[in-house]
């Protein structure tokens, strides 16, 4: 059997699809699953809207998703003595011919007849090529056409197998033609399902979660969009939702995947994504962590990089995905707090000011270092001032962080410390002054 060679052949013309995406991580599993080859190769025929900033963004994306390819990255634009080879012997054949309007333009001759095939998804399909007109094969700019460029690519770099979406399914009939014109070996097909947004239509790259870029920018971990990813279209079997990329690879299968399109669910992502956070290392938490804030904080706030650390410990078990830390932590990160006016009105009255007065006085002395140290001495208080401790805790926490709930409340004081946990309770029970 020969090696597996599989490749994920983007367009540098835009931001990267997700289906792009998914379809890059169906390569790559198939590939690593079958102990074989992961290529990239860059499609940049389009002269006008190819551009470098969309290719270094590619493969960037394709770097932070850990989806590392194996051999050196092919570009189109670098390989036109091989086209003008291929397109010499289908002329010579008398099976392509120069546009009769006089452009530069060549034309493929299409022979009319049945086309089956088998897709590893789909299972046979038939195509009937009497319906299809002669078709571009090399454009009026000189440049190759997309279907001839990709076929001849395929075959110089021994492509077994062209794992890609169902909007290329026509595509392949056409593809088929020119594989028999060349007298090349034909890979096997394989074509995955659309990515809908929530009206059932194929999702695009303007909408929400429709490019790479979203789920970078929202702080989702890589291994929790490519868990997410690979559940989209494809089944393991069972209920196991929870995967790292090594258990991807030994289960994947391209038996597995569906036929029919599936739609976008950031909802089931978060859920996804907030597994994979609770489960990776203290260390590659906070790692995670810095790389987003250097990423997309830094820059845009006056957050610094050590309390936003801080705060992404404390929110571990509560976040889906880094970005919810500037919403859930707020109270943190600002000065000005904007406390719930139902909370605000039900937990400060004349009751309980006189007492959180009494309580704030008494934090002055209390060392803010210990967590243990500040629920005892809260503990002591609230008997000393003839109370439960929750009728102390309810209204310190809507105080400090302008809500009821919130993590622990002793971690919240240690982690806002002690100046600002006395000025807010100042705040609310009207004293002027530090």
């Amino acid at each position: 059997m020969p090696q597996i060679r599989v490749r994920f052949a983007p367009s540098p013309t835009g931001h990267l699809h997700i289906g792009g995406v998914r379809t890059a991580l169906f390569n790559y599993l198939y590939a690593k699953k079958q102990k074989g080859k992961f290529l990239i190769r860059i499609e940049d025929t389009d002269r006008e809207r190819s551009r470098e900033e969309y290719e270094e963004e590619i493969l960037s994306g394709l770097k932070w998703l850990g989806l590392n390819w194996d051999e050196r990255i092919l570009k189109q634009s670098h390989r036109m003595v091989m086209y003008e080879r291929s397109l010499g012997k289908l002329l010579s054949k008398g099976l392509a011919y120069q546009d009769p309007k006089g452009s530069p333009a060549i034309f493929f001759k299409v022979p009319k007849k049945t086309i089956k095939f088998f897709d590893l998804v789909h299972d046979p399909i038939t195509f009937d090529t009497s319906l299809f007109e002669d078709f571009v094969i090399k454009k009026s700019d000189g440049m190759p056409s997309f279907h001839f460029a990709c076929v001849v690519d395929d075959v110089r770099l021994k492509i077994t197998h062209v794992i890609r979406g169902n909007d290329h399914l026509t595509n392949t009939a056409r593809q088929l033609l020119l594989y028999e014109a060349l007298e090349a070996k034909i890979p096997k097909f394989a074509h995955l399902p659309l990515i809908l947004n929530e009206e059932g239509k194929p999702l695009s790259k303007r909408e929400g979660g429709g490019s790479l870029g979203f789920y970078i920018t929202k702080g989702f971990l890589p291994e929790g969009v490519l868990n997410y990813l690979a559940l989209l279209g494809w089944g393991p079997g069972g209920d196991e939702e929870f995967f790292t990329k090594e258990r991807l690879i030994k289960k994947f299968s391209l038996k597995r995947v569906n036929k029919a399109g599936t739609c976008l669910n950031l909802e089931k992502l978060k859920y996804i994504n907030g597994l994979h956070l609770k489960k990776i290392t203290h260390k590659e938490y906070l790692a995670q962590a810095k790389l987003y804030f250097l990423r997309e904080i830094e820059d845009e706030t006056k957050i610094r990089e050590k309390d936003f650390l801080k705060c992404a410990l404390l929110y571990r078990d509560r976040i889906k995905s880094f970005n919810e830390l500037q919403e859930m932590g707020k109270y943190f990160f600002e000065d000005f707090l904007e406390r719930d006016p139902e909370a605000s009105e039900k937990y400060f009255n004349d009751v309980t000011r006189p007492k959180l007065r009494e309580y704030a006085i008494s934090l002055e002395r209390i060392d803010f270092k210990s967590v243990a140290a500040l629920e005892t001495h809260l503990r002591e208080e609230a008997s000393r001032l003839g109370v439960k401790a929750g009728e102390l805790i309810h209204p310190l926490r809507v105080a400090l962080t302008g809500r009821t709930v919130s993590p622990g409340i002793f971690d919240v004081m240690k982690l806002l410390g002690k100046k600002r946990v006395i000025k807010r309770i100042k705040e609310v029970i009207e004293i002027k002054g530090a």
